[in-house]
């Protein structure tokens, strides 16, 4: 059965340095005016003085330019710590591999990873261990199987984001591994946001969310926008049904409903249910 692993890695911890040192934390706090993590803060104070550095002008650049932060961080996941020459092909973007080189560079001037990093050690181990105490029974897992009909490839990695973005999970792919850098849930209003700990089903919610979507990207690409909004809910119900338990799936689907105004999700839910158990033959039957 495939698992899900919970790991820091430190290549694309080092982009997430080098997002607080650009431009992106005040663009971020113009979409959503929120508190980040205490670490965020700190690794901001720290970075500050480098935020001329080329590997922060090229990353204000790219976004400048529309590149996105998946490929950002899949680009750093594909090169090797800490020298960031590239491993795997890199994506098709214009001087990315100059950009990952300038990685090596401000992992050496900063020397972020022999002073900065050790002294906030627990910080992230505290992390890891509230993430692989959710993920560890393997029932997300179980269920993304489920859902696919097949054993998931390739290994997913779920990290702690503890710095930047502070608002939205990102997938960095490389050949043998689906990274997810998950941030904490947010807290309500500007409260800095809670440990993963403190909410379990906002966490087992986002990670579906995101991997349902990346895995059945195939499936979905048939499916007309609205349906497939329809499914990411849909699944996402089904796993916390599967992963937590049935009351936490309800209060999902009446949030959501509402939220959105999808008076058809539940009917759609149940029509995946039985998608599940083999009753329809195809996605695109669950919407009939």
């Amino acid at each position: 059965m495939s698992t899900i692993s919970i790991k820091i890695d430190d290549r694309a911890r080092l982009v997430t340095a080098v997002l607080a040192a650009s431009d992106w934390p005040d663009e971020e706090q113009k979409q959503l005016t929120h508190a980040v993590h205490p670490h965020a803060k700190q690794t901001r104070h720290f970075v500050q003085k480098y935020k001329y550095h080329q590997a922060v002008r090229g990353i204000n650049e790219a976004l400048l330019n529309g590149v996105t932060l998946e490929e950002l961080f899949s680009t750093a996941v594909r090169c090797t710590w800490p020298t960031f020459e590239p491993a795997e092909p890199l994506p098709h973007l214009l001087k990315i591999e100059r950009w990952a080189r300038s990685l090596a560079d401000f992992e050496h001037d900063t020397e972020i990873a022999e002073t900065f990093w050790p002294a906030h050690d627990d910080v992230w181990q505290e992390a890891v261990t509230a993430l692989t105490n959710i993920f560890q029974d393997g029932r997300v897992a179980a269920f993304l199987e489920r859902l696919t009909k097949t054993p998931i490839t390739p290994e997913i990695a779920i990290m702690p984001n503890l710095v930047y973005p502070a608002l939205t999970p990102v997938l960095a792919t490389a050949e043998t591994t689906l990274y997810l850098l998950l941030p904490p849930p947010k807290a309500v209003g500007e409260s800095p946001p809670w440990p993963y700990s403190e909410d379990p089903p906002h966490v087992v919610a986002t990670v579906c969310q995101e991997l349902a979507v990346r895995l059945m990207a195939d499936q979905l690409a048939l499916l007309e926008r609205p349906q497939w909004e329809l499914f990411r809910h849909a699944a996402t119900a089904l796993c916390l049904e599967a992963a937590v338990d049935e009351f936490e799936s309800q209060a999902y689907l009446l949030r959501i409903k509402k939220a959105n105004d999808l008076p058809q999700l539940p009917a759609v839910t149940e029509q995946l249910r039985r998608y599940l158990a083999g009753e329809l033959a195809g996605l695109a039957d669950i919407f009939e």
